[in-house]
């Protein structure tokens, strides 16, 4: 007997999904993005373990640093958190309102393009002149002369720009709108008011003969944190030494000067590697910082003539943790208590090979480029530091006896157990898909005859073979069909009546006596 299927039936079966071809390409490669996805969270998992990792992420300025007004701004600063001593020529622009902000920047331009006609003496002597504002200093009759000389030069260079920034405002072809000009001609009215009301008197105080330089001290430290900007701005990376340095060298190595290093190593902001400050300098320049290695070599270097009284530096090279083959150099004021006299290099022309373990805190200069001793150009990072600690007679490999869990654990592990694991899972989901598919297929079959047979009574018998091929005959035959052109001869002779072959006749069948 012929079945359909019901409705219901052809529902279920269109909603049972077929397993996948595991030997699909499309297959395949889903199972590989999967095993690629699961082992980057293992790896990446073992990585974040590192916190030094996310060094860089952190703000450089201890929690709590109080808000700097623009023209207060201090270098003496005896909180607990030190946070002028942190870093030097940054500015954190989140405690400027807008105008200040905007009255910093032009404070910034404008120095910037004084700075361009002044020659390298100049630069030096503006420095020197603030230094000794600041320290309340008396100027001699010399360093008072050079100095009315420049600074009427300097006044006459800010009347000019501010005379170019006002034709840039209302010239006709400038784009700005009503508002952007309204806000740059408040600017430029702010600053000629400080500049003639308090700057002028701040730079004549110092040419007087009983000078109270001290009353002008906001006036001389705003200025010295814009010159620090824009010296920090004019470091290259990966060079010589230049003129240009020598700002930022000197005045880093002042704010070095002024604190103890104890002081120093707990404003420290970052613990860093070689890898970090040869990719990143921006990230760190000018910030204090905390390195760690090996003295492979160092020696002693005269300083050139400068305001700091530094007559020399006591230079090391660092092979760093971690085995990288850039090395650090440190210029150092200092030298631990019992470390061993450096020779000079340029004059005893020998160094000194120590191999101790070293920790310096100090500023990230630039990635300076120098000769090597193979005689050829490398850059390495360059620190600015008063003093470091030295671990006498321990090395870097003792140091590393007890490296972290991250470290300790070899790289085939970190690769070949989660390897491991994607495989198994894999062929788990293979295998589970086999069996889904022969159980489903089982239910399938068992659910097909279960229906069959619920489809009759338990106590309804049918008919057997007689009564269905007796039903069959007592069923009336169709009219026979011909064609239209042998309508007239069927008429005629009734011997060409067709019947069907295929009905069987009743003297044919066999009857059951019973």
């Amino acid at each position: 007997m012929v079945r359909f299927r019901s409705s219901k039936e052809i529902a279920e079966q269109e909603q049972r999904k077929a397993p996948p071809n595991y030997f699909s390409r499309r297959v395949q490669y889903k199972l590989l993005l999967m095993v690629a996805v699961l082992m980057g969270v293992v790896i990446t998992i073992e990585r974040v373990s590192d916190p030094s990792l996310f060094s860089f992420f952190g703000s450089s300025d201890p929690a709590g640093k109080p808000p700097i007004n623009s023209t207060d701004a201090t270098d003496n600063d005896q909180s607990p958190a030190k946070p002028r001593l942190t870093s030097y020529g940054v500015l954190d622009k989140a405690t400027f309102s807008q105008t200040e902000l905007d009255v910093h920047e032009t404070y910034l331009d404008l120095w910037s393009v004084i700075f361009k006609r002044l020659t390298y003496n100049q630069k030096k002597l503006v420095l020197d002149t603030l230094r000794k504002g600041r320290l309340e200093i008396m100027l001699d009759d010399e360093h008072k002369t050079t100095w009315w000389d420049l600074y009427q030069e300097i006044d006459e260079l800010f009347q000019k720009y501010l005379q170019q920034v006002l034709l840039s405002l209302n010239a006709s072809e400038n784009a700005l709108t009503d508002s952007q000009k309204a806000r740059g001609l408040a600017v430029v009215a702010t600053i000629r008011q400080q500049w003639n009301e308090r700057y002028r008197k701040a730079f004549l105080e110092v040419l007087e003969l009983d000078a109270d330089t001290g009353k002008y001290d906001s006036e001389y430290r705003f200025t010295q944190l814009i010159i620090d900007q824009l010296a920090l701005s004019m470091i290259k990376d990966h060079s010589l030494f230049s003129n240009d340095d020598d700002i930022a060298w000197f005045r880093m190595l002042e704010r070095l000067q002024a604190f103890d290093y104890s002081e120093i190593k707990a404003s420290t902001t970052a613990r860093v590697s070689a890898l970090e400050l040869g990719s990143q300098q921006a990230q760190f320049r000018g910030r204090l910082v905390t390195i760690r290695g090996e003295v492979r070599k160092a020696y002693r270097v005269q300083a050139q003539p400068n305001e700091l009284k530094i007559d020399h530096y006591n230079v090391i090279v660092i092979k760093p943790v971690g085995g990288t083959l850039v090395p650090f150099v440190v210029y150092s004021l200092e030298t631990p208590e019992n470390f061993p006299d450096l020779p000079d290099k340029n004059i005893d022309a020998t160094t000194l090979d120590l191999g101790d373990v070293v920790e310096v805190t100090g500023y990230f200069f630039k990635s300076w480029a120098h000769q090597g001793g193979d005689g050829k150009m490398h850059s390495s990072p360059l620190l600015l530091a008063r003093n470091f600690d030295w671990f006498k007679g321990q090395r870097l490999e003792a140091a590393e006896e007890n490296p972290s869990l991250a470290d300790s654990i070899p790289t085939w592990v970190v690769f070949g157990i989660p390897l491991t694991v994607a495989v198994v899972i894999t062929l788990g989901v293979y295998l589970a898909s086999i069996w889904n598919n022969d159980s489903s297929r089982s239910r399938t079959a068992s659910s097909k005859d279960n229906s069959t047979l619920s489809a009759f009574n338990d106590d309804e018998v049918g008919p057997n073979i007689l009564e269905s091929l007796q039903q069959l005959s007592e069923q009336e035959l169709p009219e026979p069909v011909a064609n239209k052109a042998d309508d007239a001869s069927a008429i005629q002779d009734p011997a060409n009546t067709i019947i069907p072959t295929d009905v069987p006749e009743s003297d044919d069948l066999e009857t059951d006596d019973d």
